[in-house]
């Protein structure tokens, strides 16, 4: 598409221009979702060299590199797809809702010739339905092959989840999906020298080749919280041809797909990436689901990520038929702060592995100096009557759930103080029952007044446990 800059969006690049480090901002993923959670990726960022120019390399986010298989339209999906390839394309049906994934302001909406030529030599349906949106910081986001109506113009606001448009095949394409990239520093498309980042980041094992481009770092830009499931922006999952949505486990639901032994050819995976406030000692859990035929040698990949931006892998062998039903304890490691650690998990089992599944459910990040403090503050302790999670998202500008277990009939008494420990607000003061429960604070007082921004307290009671955990409210 040739876009020229609109006279209105001066003040945003001039905004853009005092970011220097960016926090993960992206609250929604960019579509609808199905009735089974999440539609997975086909179509993935190569950072080698994404530009419409070719040059027989395609490298995943992950580091894994591809030189076989990587032209488009015939390459295999969400294995080497495809060379040059500058976003994230996720295949839907058609006129499904497109949804913006974070606050912004449309800079572009529009019927626009798409590249030129298409990728893989076929012929454009017609101009290509775009919308691009500006989310206050360096970045960027796209949404192209819309079918009309385009739901905004030029000049609106939009909030986290909005509809902007709705899903088609228009410009590129060969079948109904969306193609979402995102932009660093600048909106326009530039064939040979492009703009795009990676909003899944950089995980591989040596020096990210987008950063040959213009010198962009490719970071985690997805919001998440302690603990990650199906239908957080924070799970992601890839596109192969085996997977299984089942209605059990955590949330009552899970994915599954066939053992491999095949590396090279791993056709499933998924990531999971925590947004930790504090550095420290953590617990990684993964719930494992009461499903029979799991592996016995699931390989969990923990990637660590240093502040001169080295990435570390650590794999973790863990038996799924082991604690089913529950979370279990597969590490504990040293974290960093922010979306510095990724979990990985594939298709492909240790050499030793019984069973024929792969189970993908939840996984969870426990700090346990922040429990250690916690339980060195408490009056008086009674072990297996109530344990309380750390609450998500964490900081917070809307809403953020705090998820606890009673494991006796108990009052459970949880009140919410400022940092000068005041009262600020009771959120619950009644019996319950044995069992997970929540609740959701939307940042306001006893009188239903949104507080300012700031540290908070959270402090949970019952019959004399006594458990202390900050908040983050950010407006």
């Amino acid at each position: 598409m040739n876009i020229v800059k609109h006279p209105n969006l001066l003040f945003a690049i001039i905004f853009s221009a005092t970011i220097v480090a960016q926090s993960p901002f992206l609250e929604s993923l960019p579509y609808a979702p199905p009735d089974f959670q999440q539609y997975p990726i086909r179509h993935h960022t190569d950072h080698n060299y994404p530009t419409q120019t070719p040059n027989g390399v395609n490298a995943r986010f992950d580091g894994r590199i591809f030189t076989n298989n990587i032209v488009a339209f015939d390459c295999p999906a969400g294995v080497s797809c495809y060379d040059g390839h500058a976003g994230n394309d996720y295949h839907m049906p058609m006129n499904t809702p497109i949804l913006a994934a974070a606050d912004g302001y449309v800079v572009w909406s529009s019927f626009s010739p798409g590249a030129d030529p298409c990728p893989g030599g076929i012929s454009p349906n017609g101009d290509t339905g775009i919308i691009i949106i500006y989310h206050y910081n360096d970045y960027f986001t796209c949404y192209l092959h819309l079918n009309p109506p385009l739901n905004v113009l030029v000049g609106e606001t939009v909030a986290a989840g909005d509809t902007i448009g709705f899903n088609g095949m228009t410009g590129c394409a060969t079948s109904p999906h969306l193609h979402f990239e995102v932009r660093k520093e600048n909106y326009f498309f530039d064939q040979q020298l492009p703009w795009v980042v990676d909003p899944y980041g950089w995980w591989g094992d040596y020096e990210d080749p987008i950063r040959s481009l213009r010198g962009f770092e490719n970071e985690w830009l997805w919001k998440s919280g302690w603990i990650i499931d199906d239908g957080d922006v924070a799970f992601q999952r890839f596109h192969g041809p085996n997977w299984s949505y089942l209605d059990i486990g955590y949330n009552d639901d899970s994915w599954t797909v066939p053992i491999s032994s095949d590396e090279e050819n791993s056709a499933h995976y998924a990531i999971w990436v925590p947004e930790l406030v504090d550095s420290g000692e953590y617990n990684i859990d993964v719930f494992i689901p009461n499903i029979s035929d799991l592996t016995t040698a699931a390989q969990y990949e923990i990637i660590i990520k240093d502040s001169s931006g080295i990435n570390t892998k650590n794999i973790v062998t863990v038996d799924q038929t082991s604690s089913s039903g529950g979370f279990t304890t597969i590490a504990t490691l040293d974290l960093p702060a922010g979306s510095n650690c990724a979990v990985i998990l594939r298709d492909v089992v240790g050499p030793q592995s019984t069973g024929l599944y792969v189970s993908f459910d939840a996984v969870r990040f426990i700090n346990n100096q922040q429990l250690e403090i916690n339980n060195e503050s408490s009056s008086s302790i009674i072990p297996n009557s109530l344990v309380v999670y750390p609450s998500y998202p964490n900081p917070f500008n809307s809403n953020t759930t705090i998820l606890y277990e009673v494991f006796d009939q108990n009052v459970i008494e949880m009140s919410i103080f400022d940092i000068s420990g005041n009262h600020v607000n009771t959120l619950i003061n009644e019996l319950k029952p044995p069992g997970k429960h929540s609740f959701s604070w939307n940042g306001e007082d006893n009188n239903n007044q949104i507080v300012p921004s700031g540290l908070y307290y959270c402090v949970v009671t019952a019959s004399g446990f006594r458990d202390v955990q900050k908040i983050i409210l950010l407006k």
